[in-house]
């Protein structure tokens, strides 16, 4: 339960960092793929949650995990940047 706490305080971190933008493709998939992850694990710890929700946020994290993947060793200029691009979407 500790590793989906820290995973849902990372995920809210990269979408507060990452935007969605034009330009930047793989950045705005990996915001929406957390935006998912934050939604599953939201529902998750409300206690509503199905088993359904639990193998679905198990699924979005791989895939995050991927999308992500080249972002996560960015520079904080770079990811200032795409969150510039993003807002202006």
């Amino acid at each position: 339960m500790y590793g989906l706490k820290s995973f849902f305080f990372l995920s809210v971190f990269i979408v507060s960092f990452f935007s969605c933008s034009q330009g930047d493709k793989t950045a705005c998939a990996c915001l929406m793929q957390a935006q998912k992850v934050n939604q599953f694990s939201t529902k998750i710890w409300s206690l509503k949650a199905s088993h359904s929700d639990t193998m679905n946020l198990k699924k979005a994290l791989i895939k995050k995990e991927k999308l992500c993947k080249s972002l996560q060793q960015s520079d904080p200029e770079i990811i200032q940047e795409l969150k510039g691009k993003c807002n202006q979407k």
